[in-house]
């Protein structure tokens, strides 16, 4: 029997528990909302002028960093910025990184964004505590070098990692989304009526897109007025969403949407004390290191443009749980550390390396080379539409372009809109390669399957004659339109003293 593809897919877009399992894909997904945070905050500074870009430059938390003289090497030409998403801001240290996003610029003006999960084991540099304790080289959980070692630590841990140069470090803490959202008296968003519900072992109880215990998300279906905490847990839900992954996605562009529709056309750039409450709020989200400011700030959240258009490359790092033979003391993938059981995932060194080597980084493995030709990866074709026949007619077209493809029946649901493509470790550029035939496709990592599957939907209308440039699901995020990918530009500041003639539209329903 094939896993069950649907249930697997539900991951927290973000988690902001203390502990809890690994949650799969949390930082490549939670990396369209961030970005799109960092769009609607610049766009708002930069459109009220340039005495608001100044006054909020001031008000921004900056760090110092200490990294030593022993850091990789400058790159001509290339820019690398550690986007760190945090359930606290107070303080440097006790913080938790629950999503850490590594954004490289290249030379040749290519954007890629790798996420690093943030249970992946790995070698945490010597360092020295606030207590002046020192601590030797050691492994640990990626996401314990920021609470250990503060954002001095993160940064040394990445680029012993990556041997990548950070140029910029920016931290968000993920509360902020809470209170922009109360700092702009709330957002609307809408939520569609569904039959679909799914019991949650956790809590014993049943959860549905308009009641999650899980979440605490109550509302709709139709219009529903969103403070900060209800907001917080609009975009958080997991469970009890007919579409999975796609529907949380889509939630997370609906209410970015509702933020940047309600400050441009809701009269916010238009009320001093509204605005002020705003860029206070934004701003005090936000901790930078002390040779980033705003500027560098709206080179990212421009380059964000490229996302609606599908020119950024985004990767996570693949990851497992342990197994037994590789020291783990029971099934769940726990290991001891330090006596005692902890969950983390591991990686394969050969992984990592082939994505960032052409990005200049290195980890002196050699390159996974994904077994050769990426038609020689067996495709594993599940119908999630309801349509009967749609699978054996992919399978066919699949095995004329070449493809080891075999039709696996009907997915556990058949609810599914969009075509999905899985994939096991190691095999995500077989996996963009498939992707890049399946128009309105979305890509999707799972340690736990072994080559790739792809979920059909019922917007599957055949295979592409060509390699398509696959559609954005942050486009609405960036304020545009996801069909067209045309963005909303961020204007320069001192540049953009006027508000566009007429708002983005409001965001349709979803999920």
């Amino acid at each position: 029997m094939p896993g069950d593809p649907q249930r697997r897919s539900r991951t927290l877009p973000f988690d902001l528990r203390a502990g809890g399992r690994p949650r799969r894909s949390a930082s490549s997904q939670f990396s369209r909302v961030i970005l799109a945070f960092l769009s609607v905050l610049v766009f708002t500074i930069t459109a009220g002028g340039w005495a608001i870009y100044t006054y909020a430059n001031g008000r921004i938390g900056q760090v110092k960093l200490d990294l030593g003289d022993d850091r990789p090497a400058e790159r001509e030409g290339a820019t690398n910025y550690l986007i760190v998403g945090t359930d606290s801001r107070a303080g440097l240290e006790g913080q938790r990184s629950d999503t850490t996003i590594l954004v490289h610029f290249g030379e040749d003006e290519t954007v890629t964004m790798l996420s690093i999960p943030r249970d992946t084991y790995v070698t945490i540099p010597e360092y020295t505590d606030a207590d002046g304790r020192k601590h030797s080289r050691h492994k640990g959980k990626f996401n314990s070098a920021i609470s250990d070692g503060g954002p001095s630590l993160l940064v040394r841990t990445i680029e012993s990692l990556t041997n990548m140069r950070i140029d910029h470090y920016v931290s968000m803490d993920l509360e902020g989304f809470k209170a922009i959202t109360d700092a702009i008296g709330g957002v609307d968003v809408c939520v569609l009526e569904s039959n679909f519900k799914e019991y949650v072992s956790e809590n014993g109880r049943n959860s549905r897109n308009t009641n999650d215990p899980m979440s605490g998300f109550v509302g709709g279906p139709g219009p529903v007025h969103v403070d900060g905490a209800m907001a917080l847990a609009f975009v958080r839900q997991r469970h009890g969403l007919p579409g999975g992954d796609i529907d949380r996605i889509r939630r997370q562009q609906q209410f970015m949407g509702a933020v940047f529709h309600k400050v441009v056309g809701g009269g916010v750039l238009k009320n001093p004390a509204q605005l002020e409450r705003l860029v206070n709020t934004a701003t005090s989200a936000l901790t930078l290191d002390d040779k980033t400011d705003i500027l560098d700030l709206r080179k990212l959240a421009t380059r964000l443009q490229g996302i609606a258009s599908g020119g950024i490359g985004m990767q996570t790092l693949p990851t497992h749980a342990p197994t037994r033979a590789e020291g783990a003391v029971n099934d769940r993938g726990e290991i001891l550390v330090g006596g005692q059981r902890v969950s983390v995932q591991f990686y394969n060194p050969a992984d990592l390396e082939k994505i960032i080597a052409p990005l200049g980084g290195s980890t002196g493995a050699a390159p996974a080379t994904g077994g050769g030709d990426d038609t020689e990866v067996t495709v594993r074709v599940f119908n999630g539409s309801g349509i009967a026949g749609l699978a054996a007619g992919a399978v066919d077209e699949l095995t004329d372009k070449g493809y080891r493809a075999t039709n696996s029946g009907n997915a556990s649901t058949s609810n599914y809109v969009t075509s999905r493509v899985r994939y096991g470790t190691g095999l995500e550029a077989a996996a963009t390669s498939l992707q890049a035939l399946v128009p309105g496709s979305r890509l999707e990592s799972d340690p736990g399957i072994d080559g790739l599957q792809l979920i059909l939907g019922t917007s599957f209308d055949g295979l592409a004659d060509a390699p398509v440039t696959p559609p954005s699901p942050a486009a609405l995020a960036a304020g545009g339109d996801e069909d067209t990918g045309q963005g909303a530009a961020v204007p320069a500041p001192g540049a953009a003293t006027t508000q566009p003639a007429t708002p983005p539209p409001a965001p349709n329903c979803t999920y």
